[in-house]
């Protein structure tokens, strides 16, 4: 499912924290440093001035991991060896879409 670029920037104002975990010389890890590198665009730090960002650069060979908080305290964990970025953005876009429709539902808004 392909969103449009304004769809994603409000929706990522629901993604509180994300956690990325890495060992850059691992060849698992191309998809969390792509995803790192697309959850760090200017549109989503200016949409979401309160988002957090933490990577950690490991020397293990721990498997690659990123992990997602979100305003309404709920969290999505993904080891990022078996996923795709299209594939952890989607889900993600779908758990931000399912909070928002309860603000929605419930009057509130992301932006106040």
């Amino acid at each position: 499912m392909k969103l449009a670029k304004d769809v994603t920037t409000h929706l990522f104002k629901f993604v509180k924290v994300v956690d990325i975990r890495f060992n850059p010389f691992d060849g698992r890890s191309k998809s969390v440093k792509e995803l790192l590198r697309q959850v760090q665009a200017t549109r989503y730090s200016k949409a979401n001035p309160k988002l957090e960002i933490k990577k950690a650069v490991l020397a293990t060979a721990d498997a690659p991991f990123a992990h997602f908080q979100f305003v309404d305290g709920s969290e999505r964990k993904f080891d990022a060896q078996e996923f795709q970025v299209k594939e952890i953005l989607s889900e993600v876009f779908q758990h931000a879409t399912n909070i928002d429709n309860e603000y929605e539902i419930e009057g509130k808004s992301i932006d106040e």
